[in-house]
């Protein structure tokens, strides 16, 4: 359908910066919409990109949250540590690219039990469980920058 979101969205950011800004006669103006202006960039790459986002951060959850339960069932201490984080989310089947609502939902869902495993995790450890620690932080930093791409924007 025509126009897109995000052809809309650049039809508003081109009327407010080509149109509005210079009509603008106070810095508290200028700084309002400049503001405007982000976000309006912003909604536009979340349309642009969060479902897929959403895709890849869905199965990098899935991922970790398969290693922690293959660790858990090899070692009991460390599942006995984690307080028998529920894993069951994880075995939820995968749908390709399911509505984004539905997308998000799941991924909170499989986000917190990474969390209570994060939460619960022993400062002592073996090998083995310093591997999957760094498995847990190596999905932080993959969602640090998938966040960082919709959020660190420059208005267009």
């Amino acid at each position: 359908m025509r126009p897109t979101p995000a052809e809309i969205i650049e039809g508003l950011q081109y009327s407010l910066r080509n149109d509005l800004q210079p009509e603008l006669h106070s810095a508290w103006a200028e700084r309002m919409a400049g503001s405007m202006l982000w976000a309006l960039e912003h909604l536009k790459q979340r349309w642009l990109h969060e479902h897929e986002l959403a895709v890849e951060e869905n199965a990098d959850l899935r991922t970790v949250l398969d290693s922690v339960a293959a660790a858990v069932g090899v070692d009991a201490a460390l599942g006995q540590a984690l307080g028998a984080p529920d894993l069951a989310v994880a075995s939820i089947p995968v749908r390709p690219w399911p509505p984004a609502s539905d997308l998000i939902a799941e991924n909170d869902r499989l986000r917190s039990a990474l969390d209570g495993v994060v939460e619960a995790f022993p400062e002592e450890r073996d090998d083995a469980a310093n591997e999957l620690w760094r498995e847990l932080l190596g999905y932080i930093a993959r969602q640090t920058e998938r966040d960082d791409r919709l959020i660190n924007v420059t208005p267009g």
